[in-house]
């Protein structure tokens, strides 16, 4: 498969004052189409700012990021925010829905964003996206009406909406309990199956044993890339 993902010599620092914070120190990393990546690491290893930069959310400071063949370390905030509507998918551990829309309008959101026109056939797709997740009888109802599994089953579903090239997850399951953690993992796990390269943060290692590939990082650099295809839970060094 080839790269969906490359990033060389990349570098972001913080600047608080005179005091530079080095995050992310001349990472080397590519990812290929169809993977599923756990990134895994301590408080403060550069984990969510590696996920930041890679979901266009933050600019590194040097190096370069490819998003298949294009280089979008340099563009502009407006060329950034079409890549994000039209290439990305996002599965937040706060689940980041609107609570005064419907499951259907949630998943809608994205759509909203790039400008689309809602008509009855994106609605049919939402619909159908909703169903996909197992949440045909929730429709019309409203995050507060919905348990916290159900509720990350809508990020799901909206994460879809616009046919991503990448699904980027920061902690999907953190705020979940271990049934319905599994749950959200087998979901994922399916996506995978049917061609979706997913990238997800978490520190647990029962959920990143889920994942084909876990990437270690510590201090801004890559400590350990290994495969993890046969779903062996992953043992911290």
């Amino acid at each position: 498969m080839p790269a969906i993902v490359r990033i060389e010599n990349l570098v972001k620092n913080y600047y608080m004052g005179t005091v530079t914070v080095h995050v992310l120190k001349d990472m080397h990393l590519s990812f290929d189409e169809g993977d599923f990546v756990a990134l895994m690491g301590p408080s403060g290893s550069g984990k969510s700012t590696l996920l930041n930069v890679l979901g266009c959310l933050d600019r590194p400071t040097s190096g370069s990021y490819y998003l298949g063949d294009v280089d979008v370390a340099g563009m502009t905030d407006d060329q950034l925010s079409e890549v994000r509507s039209t290439y990305l998918g996002f599965i937040f551990q706060s689940y980041n829905l609107l609570p005064q829309y419907t499951v259907v309008e949630n998943v809608e959101l994205p759509l909203l964003y790039q400008g689309i026109k809602l008509d009855d056939r994106t609605k049919a797709r939402c619909i159908a996206l909703a169903e996909m997740v197992g949440l045909g009888d929730r429709l019309d109802h409203r995050p507060l009406q919905l348990s916290g599994g159900q509720q990350q089953r809508v990020a799901i579903a909206r994460s879809l909406v616009n046919d991503p090239h990448l699904i980027l997850g920061d902690e999907p399951t953190g705020n979940l309990d271990s049934r319905t953690s599994v749950e959200i993992m087998q979901m994922l796990r399916e996506l995978n199956r049917s061609g979706k390269t997913i990238i997800m943060v978490t520190h647990e290692n029962d959920i990143a044993s889920w994942a084909r590939r876990v990437v270690r990082l510590r201090d801004g650099q890559v400590e350990s890339d290994t495969r993890n295809d046969t779903r062996l839970v992953v043992e911290m060094n």
